[in-house]
């Protein structure tokens, strides 16, 4: 957390803090039903995931579809964060019918009336316009006797609306409207553009005039998140070279995930761009050089994929039959327990003491690698007549991962007296008929799913298709 000038700027990935003692103490939420504690969910959300959420509540709000509303008068409400960047639930509207006060004395349209209007004709704000200007005309994409500053916009949908957005152009992408951010620029102004471009089927690029990572206000961060974590910015550089090519550029600077020893971190990168390259989606009026999101995602698989191969690998290493408990192992076991509970998946302290978590390990693992996997056993048809006997509860897990793992013509050819193929077509029957010994238990579905995710989903896939309803029992797997 850095503190410049009173400015708090918080890490995206740290997690959001609520104000000490919110007015509003409970919320519901009208999508789920739920009602929620405001500080839990605040604390529950990372910060940068919480400054786009508060945009997409504000947007819902004036779609006048709110997502969530004061527990105790049932009055729409929307997150504001304080000047030190603490979040707290604020009423739409307040007629003192509601013992929570969120409103001070003067209102937001009051306070934007007091500061906005009056900044929007300073020296700073007219020379990001003409740089603005200037970098549209020097590139021929764009309509010449389109390029002007402060027209009103009329809306072609309701003769009413109108905007007067900074600067608007119009190219072979489509019609662009350019707004400087300046440092008051509330969130109910940012999502107010965003509706009226959008339904325009416009696309709205936010400029600043300069950025910095270690030093950013509110009003910029609400930019930032809801902007796939882009910014752009327009200088005498990006201006220079805007005419030197003939291509409009902009200053982006983005946000680039990193995995690094197990966790996912940022780096902060700046390039200069031209404006054809910046990718803009009209259906969620944004616009952004780099992919953050996907990359992002991107980044947790490889993670999980990690996580899932550090398990396999100390299941085959430590739980054989002379391996497994040994004190010695256990310390790495917790670190990978730990790790998984970051995604919400909980395994057993000590594996090798937990039958169902085991077996189950044991089955899929065995499966999939088309030799024995925990079980001294010299064949994959010996696992199969295991599980079948004694761990019947994991017989779709395992016939699964055999699919998936293509060892089906293996497991065939080991079944050299017929057994098995008789004792699976009994099996078969028995499933048609919903015996409750097949039907998997809810204890490990969160492991089974993540760490073996095809696995997993086929398991599912069949239980609901078949009508099988999954019990709690004190084994392994909710498949």
């Amino acid at each position: 957390m850095a503190l410049t000038d009173r400015n708090v700027t918080i890490d995206a990935r740290a997690y959001a803090t609520p104000v000490h003692t919110p007015e509003i103490v409970e919320v519901i939420d009208l999508v789920s039903g739920e009602v929620q504690q405001t500080k839990a969910f605040i604390e529950a959300h990372r910060y940068g995931e919480l400054v786009e959420a508060r945009v997409g509540m504000r947007e819902a709000l004036k779609n006048e579809r709110p997502r969530h509303i004061c527990a105790i008068c049932a009055t729409p409400v929307y997150l504001v964060a304080n000047m030190h960047k603490r979040f707290f639930f604020r009423h739409k509207t307040e007629d003192g019918s509601c013992p929570a006060k969120t409103r001070g004395e003067l209102t937001e349209e009051e306070i934007r009336a007091r500061k906005y209007h009056g900044l929007r004709e300073s020296e700073a704000h007219k020379r990001i316009k003409q740089l603005i200007e200037r970098s549209l005309r020097a590139d021929p994409a764009f309509e010449t006797e389109a390029i002007v500053q402060e027209r009103r916009w009329a809306s072609t949908r309701d003769p009413k609306a109108w905007r007067k957005p900074d600067v608007q152009a119009i190219s072979a992408e489509g019609r662009f409207a350019f707004e400087a951010q300046l440092s008051t620029t509330f969130l109910d102004v940012v999502v107010s553009r965003r509706m009226f471009y959008r339904d325009e089927s416009a696309h709205l690029i936010w400029v600043l005039a300069h950025f910095s990572e270690r030093y950013r206000r509110m009003t910029t961060d609400d930019l930032l998140f809801s902007n796939n974590s882009n910014v752009f910015v327009v200088d005498d550089e990006t201006v220079r070279i805007s005419e030197e090519t003939r291509h409009f550029h902009l200053r982006c600077h983005y946000r680039v995930p990193l995995c690094d020893a197990g966790i996912i971190t940022d780096e902060w990168r700046e390039e200069i761009v031209p404006l054809r390259a910046v990718k803009k989606e009209l259906d969620r009026q944004r616009a952004y050089y780099f992919d953050f999101e996907t990359e992002e995602g991107k980044s947790f698989e490889i993670l999980k994929q990690n996580l899932r191969d550090e398990v396999a690998a100390y299941w085959a290493q430590n739980m054989t039959r002379n391996a497994e408990g040994d004190p010695k192992h256990l310390d790495r076991w917790l670190a990978i327990k730990e790790r998984l509970a970051v995604h919400d998946v909980a395994v057993p302290d000590y594996p090798a003491r937990d039958g169902s978590f085991r077996n189950m390990m044991h089955a899929v693992l065995s499966g999939l690698k088309g030799h024995a996997v925990g079980w001294q056993f010299d064949t994959l048809v010996q696992c199969a007549h295991q599980i079948a006997e004694r761990h019947p509860e994991n017989l779709l897990a395992f016939g699964f991962a055999i699919q998936v793992g293509g060892h089906e013509a293996l497991l065939e050819s080991q079944d050299l007296t017929g057994k098995w193929k008789r004792r699976r077509e009994v099996m078969r029957a028995q499933l048609r008929q919903r015996a409750r010994k097949y039907v998997p238990s809810t204890a490990c579905m969160p492991a089974l799913l993540f760490l073996f995710p095809e696995v997993g989903a086929r398991v599912s896939a069949f239980v609901q298709r078949n009508g099988l309803s999954v019990e709690p029992a004190n084994d392994i797997a909710d498949i």
